[in-house]
């Protein structure tokens, strides 16, 4: 963490979250092509291979499309660590803007606002 970082709470962990998705996700898309052995649902030109039907998939295509599972669980997981750390992040960051807005206000000529359920009670 550097000095110009010191304040923003996690933002390594965050950083080490997220590093890799798309890496992740590039390999899932190129599992998922392996599954369907390269080939194309409609081939846009002639000798293009075309999918080949389930039951009728290479080994290689089998053991591609049980990574790509495997790959895309990750994916999950990893994007839940995402997603928890932005989520702390912006909660500590609502605070932070929250004391700051307090203390402008405690500061200002006449003391803080009164809070409205201390006026109807």
């Amino acid at each position: 963490m550097t000095e110009a970082n010191a304040g923003q709470g996690n933002a390594e962990s965050l950083d080490d979250a997220a590093a890799g998705l798309e890496e992740l996700a590039g390999l899932i898309s190129f599992r998922v092509g392996a599954w369907q052995d390269f080939g194309y649902e409609n081939p846009p030109g002639t000798g293009l291979a075309t999918i080949p039907p389930l039951g009728e998939r290479s080994a290689n295509a089998i053991k591609a499309g049980h990574q790509a599972v495997k790959d895309v669980d990750r994916l999950i997981a990893r994007l839940h660590q995402v997603r928890a750390q932005l989520v702390s992040e912006l909660r500590q960051d609502e605070d932070m803007r929250a004391a700051r807005v307090d203390a402008m206000l405690a500061d200002r000529p006449g003391g803080p606002v009164p809070d409205e359920e201390a006026e109807d009670g």
